[in-house]
């Protein structure tokens, strides 16, 4: 008897129908190579931060849109949440900053044959830079760009600053030591007309920022954390960082 009575236990489980995965809605930009619609694994922030939903269970909802439309639909609660983003008081006002995905280290990169030897933003005044469209590097930097006294060219990837960077056209590619790198690579021979300069400007934390208007979104936000802490703790962050992030070492002149 209690057999059969396993035997129909199991086919009861059987035709159960298994919980669906939760899928979170993600908005986010065109912001290549780091992250874009145009590569089969969306770029390196879409790798790790799908990694760490793996812990969770969670499947992403990839959404590309113009930045600021990314951040503002986020906050009126039609995503679950938004990134790559840098944190300021306004936006941790409106979502619910998680852990840093990653650490960016923004970097100057010149031709080969120029001298510059660095000195910070100042050291960069006077000359034309170059970054991707959409790019918000650090607080300085945009203040500077803001006030006027450094102007920064705009494009739609970070090749094209290169080819600009050859031609003379600018001078200075101002970006993420990874997209720079992932630029000097796009041109023809360019590890040998092209060093990233030994100084680094800053460090700028990137993160996923949780609407406020969706229902259970603190919880999701410290699921996450947990998740990615858990993972950094056991260095497989750091292992996946190296495997997918565009590499070269430093030149100097």
């Amino acid at each position: 008897m209690s057999r059969w009575l396993l035997v129909l236990l199991l086919a009861g489980a059987a035709l159960r129908p298994a919980l669906a995965r939760e899928t979170w809605q993600l908005a986010t930009a065109e912001l290549p190579p780091s992250i874009t619609a145009k590569r089969a694994d969306n770029g390196y922030y879409a790798v790790l931060l799908r990694r760490v939903l793996q812990e969770l269970d969670v499947d992403a909802q990839l959404h590309f849109l113009p930045p600021a439309r990314a951040i503002q639909e986020t906050q009126d609660g039609r995503y679950t949440a938004v990134f790559p983003l840098s944190l300021t008081p306004e936006r941790e006002r409106e979502l619910i900053a998680s852990d840093p995905i990653f650490q960016v280290r923004i970097r100057v990169f010149v031709r080969r044959d120029d001298p510059w030897p660095g000195g910070g933003l100042q050291a960069l005044r006077g000359h034309a830079l170059c970054n991707i469209q959409g790019a918000r590097l650090f607080p300085a930097l945009e203040t500077a760009l803001a006030e006027g006294w450094l102007q920064m060219q705009r494009v739609p990837d970070i090749g094209a600053c290169f080819r600009m960077l050859a031609l003379g056209r600018v001078r200075f590619v101002v970006t993420g030591e990874n997209t720079g790198f992932e630029g000097m690579a796009a041109v023809p021979d360019g590890p040998r007309k092209f060093r990233m300069a030994a100084e680094q400007l800053a460090q700028q934390p990137v993160f996923l920022m949780f609407s406020r208007q969706v229902k259970g979104n603190a919880q999701r936000a410290e699921a996450y954390n947990q998740a990615l802490r858990r993972l950094r703790a056991e260095g497989v962050m750091q292992k996946l960082e190296h495997q997918v992030l565009p590499q070269a070492s430093v030149s100097r002149p």
